[in-house]
């Protein structure tokens, strides 16, 4: 089930709560902010997106195709707001907020990215409805009906797979989101194991990893660790760098920007 609806300066989306139909009511969101005029990257845009609705997907509805998780945007004067509401029992949201995960732990890291990429994050009493502002340059006009088929993320590719000074070298074209972490995460189990020595993750098509694919990234580390190998990203995104030097990875892993 996915229906969406517009209204002036806005748009509503109500879908089951499966990670196919986040990555489609990420894409339509995009789309929709993107006909608003706004200027300039929408990382950040896509990354609370992605954060709020895996919440509600994941953790409130957990992936129960028969819950629903509703969606509201409303752009004005150069703000965005986003409502995330789900049918599930809710959260203690004070004690999330009030705790970062550490840098080797492989989960925890979604509502620290919403408290650092909004600038306000306001839940209700029982924690399964969010409310988050953002500013965002250049957002006014009136509302462009969205329209569907936006670049919905697909399962993610391997442009090549090959072995540079004793390290295997992967290059992935494809958000490392959620949707996709399943089939990446047995693919780099492949690879660790034929190649324990180290590995580089090219990231030159990759736009963005929310925070399941963050938790990815920090198991490989930890398991190339163990073994006395290291995980380095290579063409490392401006935003994305940003992203993971703010989650204090950059500890642990080496972050290479673009050549």
């Amino acid at each position: 089930m996915f229906e969406m609806e517009s209204f002036p300066g806005g748009m509503r989306i109500r879908f089951a709560a499966t990670l196919p139909l986040l990555d489609r009511a990420v894409a339509e969101t995009v789309r929709f902010v993107a006909g608003q005029n706004a200027s300039g990257s929408l990382f950040d845009v896509k990354l609370l997106l992605r954060e709020a609705l895996l919440n509600a997907v994941v953790h409130g509805n957990r992936s129960d195709p028969m819950l629903q998780v509703d969606l509201e945007a409303r752009a004005c004067e150069g703000r965005l707001t986003l409502v995330v509401a789900d049918q599930g029992p809710g959260f203690d949201w004070r004690a999330g907020l009030a705790s970062m995960a550490p840098p080797e732990a492989t989960s925890g890291r979604g509502l620290t990215i919403l408290t650092l990429y909004a600038d306000d994050v306001r839940y209700n009493a029982a924690g399964n409805a969010v409310t988050l502002t953002k500013a965002v340059p250049g957002l006014h006009g009136p509302a462009v009906p969205p329209e569907e088929g936006g670049n919905i993320q697909r399962s993610i590719t391997m442009d090549d797979i090959r072995i540079e000074d004793g390290k295997a070298v992967l290059s992935p074209a494809g958000d490392i989101v959620a949707s996709v972490a399943d089939a990446l995460r047995a693919r780099l189990k492949e690879v660790l194991q034929e190649n324990p020595g180290g590995l580089v993750i090219d990231l030159a098509k990759v736009e963005l990893i929310d925070s399941v694919g963050i938790g990815l990234l920090i198991a490989v580390h930890n398991t190339l660790g163990k073994k006395g190998g290291r995980l380095v990203l290579r063409n490392v995104n401006p935003d994305l760098a940003a992203l993971l030097r703010t989650m204090r990875l950059d500890k642990h892993f080496q972050i290479e920007a673009p050549s």
